[in-house]
C-alpha cells in the first residue's frame, strides 16, 4: 500500500482539529445549535436590539425567536423588532442607548426601560389594556437609569373579541422633581410605545 495518497489527507484532517478558532463541537448536533436553527435567519437580530437579545439569551431567553425582521417609524429614528413572546425596541426619545422591552413572565406582562443616559429622580408609565383607557403610573427608579413596571396578564378587563390574548400598551419618560419654588415636574420625551 502507498502510503503517500494518505498522508495528505491525515495532514489535512489534523489541521482542521488543531485549528484555532473552530468552535468545540463543530459538525456535532448540539441543543445550542439545533435551537438557533429554528429561528428564521432573515430576520436575525442586529445592532442594539441585537446586543440586547441575545444578553437576554437569545433564542432561549425571554423573547424566543424573532417573528418579523426590525423596522423603522416615520417622523422619528426609533426602531423596534417582534419576538414570539415581546418586543425590543431602540427608543432615542428617551436616551442615546435606551432599550424598552415587553414580554410575559409567569403570569406578569413586563415592561423595562433603561438605559436612559440621564440621573432621572422617577419615571412616569402610561399603560392601557386592550385599547381601554390610558392610566398613568409613578414609578421608582431601579437605578437613575433604568426602571421596570408590570401589571398582571390577564389585565383589569375582557379581552377583545377575537383575540387569543390581552392586548397591554407601556411607555414611559424620565421626570425630575422641581425646585422648591416651582410646582410640578420636569419630564423628558415619551418612549417608543411597547406592546405585548
Amino acid at each position: 500500500m502507498d502510503r503517500r495518497i494518505y498522508r495528505p489527507v491525515t495532514v489535512a484532517f489534523a489541521l482542521c482539529v488543531a485549528l484555532p478558532g473552530l468552535p468545540a463541537g463543530a459538525g456535532s448536533a448540539t441543543t445550542a445549535t439545533t435551537a438557533s436553527a429554528a429561528c428564521d435567519p432573515a430576520f436575525q437580530p442586529y445592532g442594539l436590539i441585537g446586543e440586547k437579545w441575545r444578553a437576554s439569551g437569545g433564542e432561549n431567553g425571554v423573547f424566543g425567536c424573532p417573528v418579523r425582521a426590525e423596522y423603522g417609524f416615520a417622523g422619528n429614528s426609533a426602531r423596534r423588532q417582534d419576538f414570539l413572546n415581546g418586543q425590543i425596541g431602540w427608543s432615542p426619545a428617551l436616551g442615546p442607548r435606551a432599550m424598552v422591552r415587553t414580554y410575559r413572565s409567569g403570569d406578569r406582562a413586563v415592561f423595562q426601560w433603561g438605559s436612559t443616559g440621564r440621573d432621572w429622580d422617577y419615571f412616569e408609565v402610561r399603560y392601557s389594556f386592550n385599547d381601554g383607557a390610558v392610566k398613568r403610573y409613578t414609578v421608582k427608579r431601579r437605578d437613575p437609569w433604568n426602571g421596570g413596571f408590570s401589571r398582571p396578564i390577564t389585565g383589569p378587563g375582557p379581552e377583545p373579541l377575537g383575540s387569543n390574548r390581552p392586548l397591554h400598551y407601556f411607555s414611559v419618560r424620565g421626570c425630575d422633581h422641581s425646585g422648591l419654588l416651582q410646582a410640578g415636574s420636569d419630564c423628558g420625551g415619551w418612549s417608543l410605545p411597547g406592546r405585548l
